[in-house]
């Protein structure tokens, strides 16, 4: 059966799959197939090679990854990236905040200092996508962003990581302010009767 990207349960499931211990804290292998491609595609996303990217079956292939071998956060980057690309913070952030709760202290890197770099790059990635997602978003997507951020911040503070709960914190604020600038899409009304 075909993976429905488009629907974010698909994505919540996969992420949150049961592993076993040692998988959980496994690193993925240099000569991992899947891995090496998601590795070696990643870097044409928003380059002049973007045209070659297929972000479907990298995002299917990391997916799988996730639901049965690894929960290694360089692979989570990599799938928020396409979704940052995409115009999708809300799944992006819902994924990370999910993730920061169930497997930070577990998933590899082990190395905290890697890990917690890793985390501010993928933080710092939300930025960019900030003016389209305020200008193009109804008040409950606004909502549900602010929501998500809020939770993120609360699951680096519980991780003590109070560095990576600022900068959710900063991105929250210029989210705010962005949407304060716009005017909020409007919702879908119902038909008169």
């Amino acid at each position: 059966m075909a993976m429905d990207l488009r629907d974010p349960n698909v994505w919540i499931t996969h992420l949150l799959e049961n592993l076993p211990e040692e998988k959980l804290a496994s690193a993925l292998k240099d000569d991992n197939p899947d891995w090496e491609y998601i590795d070696g595609e990643i870097v044409k996303l928003g380059s002049l090679a973007h045209s070659q990217l297929d972000i479907p079956e990298l995002q299917r292939r990391g997916l799988v990854i996730l639901a049965s071998e690894s929960k290694d956060f360089r692979l989570l980057a990599h799938l928020l990236r396409t979704l940052q690309h995409a115009g999708d913070p809300h799944l992006a952030l819902r994924l990370l905040a999910l993730y920061v709760e169930h497997y930070w202290s577990v998933a590899a890197p082990q190395n905290m200092a890697h890990k917690k770099r890793f985390a501010s790059q993928v933080i710092k990635r939300f930025e960019t996508g900030i003016e389209g997602f305020s200008q193009n978003a109804a008040t409950a997507q606004r909502d549900a962003l602010s929501g998500e951020l809020a939770k993120l911040a609360q699951c680096w503070q519980s991780h003590n990581a109070p560095e990576l709960a600022l900068a959710t914190d900063d991105l929250f604020a210029l989210y705010q302010r962005a949407f304060n600038r716009a005017a909020p899409a409007p919702a879908p009304t119902p038909a008169a009767s």
